[in-house]
């Protein structure tokens, strides 16, 4: 199941700082599902970024997340036709049978898999589509920013084998959705997503990682003393300028 606690405390960088659900992905869903959208769930929803994207392609929007804080923050951005509820991808709280899409976007990595695609599958009309959404985690930008996070990475993957952290890898969501055998079709689906960044938006895009913010939490030192760097490196590759960041993104579909 999610990991609730690991996104406490940073819910406003967060919300400043990640990628916005690409509004390519409901180009990529009106092929597959052609009905008028009534309901979309947005599970994993965090600050309710990608649920305001979803507001526009259906009547509805429901938005779940197991963070306290990441929710407080979403219901900020709640309205007649967008709603935000504490839940988990695997227990949502919703009646059967109402959802025309659920969209899980940057957060499946975080559900078990079979209890979750049950869950979804409960909740999704027939013929109702499931998209999982995942962005890569650092876009290509500049290659000593590509290396440094390298870097950085690998200390806070060497913190989450520490604290025995359950992760299930975006590699095996397309699996995990055929051989579920709740689906009537699969696909992935790949595209890029271009996005403009200055040197604090990148810092706040770059800071609002949960392995980060995790590793600070716990005042991890090798990852603390890495961060160290980050100023001085940003200085000297935006320069005043905005960049242009290319971020790899890939949709896994199960149609019900």
């Amino acid at each position: 199941m999610e990991d609730k606690n690991r996104f406490s405390g940073f819910a406003n960088l967060y919300d400043e700082g990640r990628p916005k659900l690409p509004k390519k992905v409901f180009d990529i869903l009106k092929k597959y599902y052609k009905n008028n959208i009534s309901l979309i769930v947005d599970i994993g929803c965090g600050t309710g970024n990608s649920s305001e994207i979803c507001e526009d392609y259906a009547d509805k929007v429901i938005g779940i997340d197991p963070s306290k804080d990441m929710i407080n923050i979403a219901k900020k951005k709640a309205n007649s036709k967008l709603m935000f509820k504490e839940g988990r991808g695997d227990d949502t709280g919703l009646d059967s049978n109402i959802a025309d899409v659920v969209i899980c976007s940057q957060a499946f990595h975080w559900m078990e898999p079979t209890s979750t695609i049950n869950e979804v599958c409960r909740i999704l009309k027939d013929a109702g589509v499931f998209a999982v959404v995942d962005i890569d985690t650092f876009p290509v930008i500049n290659l000593e920013l590509e290396k440094y996070n390298s870097e950085l990475q690998e200390m806070v993957q060497e913190l989450d084998i520490k604290q025995d952290l359950t992760i299930y890898p975006t590699k095996d969501h397309l699996d995990n959705l055929k051989k579920s055998n709740r689906f009537s079709y699969c696909k992935e689906i790949s595209f890029e997503n271009e996005i403009l960044y200055d040197r604090e938006t990148f810092k706040k895009y770059f800071m609002s990682k949960g392995g980060i913010q995790n590793a600070i939490k716990s005042n991890y030192e090798p990852v603390i003393s890495k961060l160290k760097d980050l100023d001085s490196l940003l200085d000297d590759v935006f320069q005043n300028r905005t960049l242009t960041a290319w971020f790899s993104c890939k949709i896994k579909l199960g149609i019900k």
